[in-house]
This record gives structure tokens, C-alpha cells and sequence, in this order.
């Protein structure tokens, strides 16, 4: 059988509150960076407000500013662990995963959810600008970076959705001029893995300036692309490249994507590149697709 599902994408949320701008679905992600420091104050309060969320299934990875949750990190609190991770947070919704695929069941708000859906979740990403962020590795080619990716499913895993705090290499990695300057790029060896595993859906943020989504097409044979298009973009990008279109749009429905042959990215930063309590913020956004 397949199941059809509605999914809510978000993340770099930074210590916003965002229940009110959730809108309805069966599953709700969130690919990290729901803080500034990663503290037990703040970690607690994304906490509340996505378990207060009414979505069947909640997926949760952390992302680098999220300091409480890596137990790599001198800033580490196991109680943030606890928290995401507790009977509580299981009776929410809640699935903090971190390098790791989870099977889920009856995880719709309908009846018709019988397919079997798979989930993988990883927080890590390339250093960042040389601060001692949380969850990092040394970019590509590296020892650090090949182990950060080691759990990464296979095609044959039939693992569905990916949910990762940064972008692959070339996948909705673009930055601004002040950021290019400095070299960043997504993950070579993550996107080495989605190209092998094909995914339906990856699920990313981190680069704020690069919000959107993408379609991607495989080559039949072998893990090269034979087709992409970018479907939305963010007014910054966009601004920046001197375009209209695509614009920032923020719900798609991809019931009719070929399983094995085509991938949707999402970069869905709720955070745009401004700061101020006053700044701008992005849509989440909403993938319907059939399993």
C-alpha cells in the first residue's frame, strides 16, 4: 500500500517561537539550530512549543548552535538529551534523532498510513567559520568528515526521508558574497551519500541565504543527475542574482515523484540573513508526497 502525507519543514528557528506559523500536517520536521547557544533555558523552550504542535510525528535533529545536545561539545548537558529524548517527548510526538534511522508506523493523522516510513536523522555539518560550533568535522576530504557520514543509509535501506541540520555539496548551498568569499560549500561526502541512497525527500538548513526547494532528477544509471530545477528561492538569493523568479513559495505537492529516480531538497531556514527582533523570517515550508 502507499500513503500520501503532508510534511512541515522548518528549521533555523533561533530561538523563535513559531507554533502560531505552523501550519496543519501529518509530520513536522525540524533540521536544527531551534536555538542561539544550546542552553537548557532555551532548549527548553523549543522543546514546549514543538511538543505543543498538533502533528502526529514529530522529527527533530539538533544543528550547531544547539551546544546542549552534543556530547562532543564542552557545553553538553545529558539533561537536554533527556529532554528530547524522555517518555514525555515520546507522548508529544517527539523523535530526536542523531546519526540514525528510525522506522515509524501509524504516523499520519489518517487511516491510510500502513506503508512504512524510514527516517534518518544526522545533525553534523563542515566547520563553520572557524568558531567551536556543535556537531562539526573537518570539511571534505577529511577522516572527520567521512565518519560524520558513516550511518548514512544505503538505496537498498529504502530510507525515505533525510533530515540534516546542513546542505549537501551544490544543493541549496549557496551563500551571500561575504560568505562565498570564505570558501563555504555544503558536504561532498554527504551528497556522495544521497546520490547513492536516492532518498524522496532531504530535509536541511543552515545557510540561511539559500531557503528553498529543489528537484532532482538521477540518471538511470549510476549516481549522476540528469535533470535539477529550483522551484523556490529566497528574496535574498534571488535579490543578489538580479531575478524574479522562482519566487519563495512555500507549500508544493510531489505526489508524483518516481521512487528511486527523483529526490526533492529542501532548505527550509525559517531565519533569513537579517538579525534584529524586528527581522524578516521565512515561511515554512509544506511537501505532500506519496510513500
Amino acid at each position: 500500500m502507499t500513503s500520501t502525507v503532508k510534511i512541515v519543514c522548518v528549521s533555523d528557528t533561533h530561538n523563535d517561537d513559531c507554533a502560531s506559523k505552523i501550519p496543519d500536517g501529518d509530520i513536522f520536521i525540524h533540521a536544527g539550530d531551534m536555538t542561539d547557544f544550546g542552553t537548557l533555558e532555551e532548549l527548553q523552550r523549543a522543546y514546549n512549543w514543538i511538543a505543543s504542535l498538533p502533528h502526529k510525528t514529530k522529527i527533530v535533529v539538533a544543528g550547531n548552535h544547539d551546544f546542549g545536545l552534543d556530547s562532543k561539545h564542552p557545553k553538553f548537558l545529558p539533561e537536554t538529551v533527556e529532554l528530547f529524548t524522555s517518555d514525555a517527548a515520546r507522548a508529544a510526538g517527539i523523535n530526536y534523532l542523531d546519526r540514525e534511522v528510525r522506522s515509524f508506523t501509524n504516523y499520519t493523522n489518517t487511516v491510510s498510513d500502513d506503508t512504512e516510513l524510514r527516517v534518518y536523522g544526522n545533525p553534523c555539518q563542515p566547520e563553520f567559520i572557524g568558531k567551536p560550533y556543535a556537531f562539526i568535522y573537518r570539511p571534505y576530504p577529511s577522516d572527520t568528515s567521512t565518519e560524520a557520514w558513516e550511518t548514512a543509509p544505503a538505496q537498498e535501506d529504502k530510507v525515505q526521508i533525510w533530515v540534516m541540520h546542513s546542505p549537501p555539496l551544490n544543493r541549496l548551498d549557496s551563500l551571500n558574497q561575504k560568505y562565498r568569499e570564505m570558501g563555504l560549500t555544503g558536504c561532498e561526502v554527504q551528497a556522495k551519500k544521497i546520490a547513492a541512497a536516492k532518498p524522496l525527500l532531504c530535509v536541511f538548513g543552515h545557510y540561511h541565504f539559500s531557503r528553498g526547494v529543489e528537484r532532482v532528477k538521477w540518471e538511470k544509471d549510476g549516481e549522476g543527475i540528469e535533470k535539477s530545477e529550483i522551484l523556490s528561492m529566497s528574496a535574498e538569493r534571488r535579490l543578489e542574482a538580479g531575478v524574479a523568479k522562482p519566487e519563495s513559495l512555500s507549500e508544493f505537492d510531489f505526489r508524483d515523484l518516481e521512487v528511486g529516480r527523483e529526490t526533492i531538497f529542501v532548505n527550509a531556514a525559517w531565519k533569513t540573513m537579517a538579525r534584529g527582533p524586528d527581522a524578516a523570517t521565512n515561511d515554512p515550508i509544506v511537501i505532500t508526497l506519496t510513500l
